[in-house]
């Protein structure tokens, strides 16, 4: 089996300060609103409200994304 490549996320925004590793990153735009979908390395979903998000930083090392 294929290792899946990981990426490397910082999240910024208001009441929110991040440093995670996922999968994959999609921007969803939905009626109410746009969300950060992320698909983390267990298979969870995870989908930040884009209201306040001021910098997604996206890297292929975690010592990239300083």
């Amino acid at each position: 089996m294929t290792a899946k490549k990981l990426i490397y996320v910082h999240l910024r925004g208001t009441g929110v300060s991040e440093t995670f590793k996922a999968l994959s990153h999609e921007i969803v735009g939905l009626p109410a609103d746009t969300y950060h979908k992320f698909v983390m390395e267990n298979g969870a979903t995870i989908y930040y409200n884009g209201f306040g998000i001021r910098s997604v930083i996206i890297a292929d090392s975690v010592e990239a994304l300083s």
